[in-house]
């Protein structure tokens, strides 16, 4: 399977590019994504993780209705390591658990095996019509 470009229109394009391979998400850490330490920014990690667990999230809403949306409930992030400059960062998010109209996901950010932060979200299914 090659890579593709995920969408990070809006306030994503600050973070992007961000890639997908199959379940793998890749993104590369920039001098524009480092904090005063010059460490990977904790918010650059967050919007990461918001757009790997998301990503996940529309896939699995829309197994069920094409045209499904869906909306962050929730994004509890867990910092655990730092993210140097240069490294590439991959993540990855699995639906935990899946109602009608609620999905729960879990993911993980990683360079390779070190883990830079654990993250879980919730996410509401909305039809195409609904807001």
């Amino acid at each position: 399977m090659s890579s593709t470009q995920v969408d990070t229109s809006g306030f994503g394009g600050y973070a992007g590019p961000v890639f997908r391979d199959g379940d793998a998400f890749t993104f590369e850490i920039a001098e524009h994504h480092l904090n005063g330490a010059d460490r990977l920014h904790g918010g650059m990690m967050m919007t990461l993780a918001a757009i790997v667990l998301a990503d996940v999230a529309k896939d699995a809403a829309r197994e069920k209705e094409a045209e499904a949306q869906v909306r962050a409930l929730s994004l509890n992030c867990d910092f655990v390591s730092a993210g140097e400059k240069g490294e590439t960062i991959t993540g990855r998010a699995e639906v935990t658990r899946a109602t009608r109209t609620v999905l729960f996901i879990s993911g993980e950010l990683r360079a390779g095996d070190r883990i830079l932060m654990t993250a879980t979200g919730v996410y509401a299914i909305k039809g195409p019509d609904e807001t």
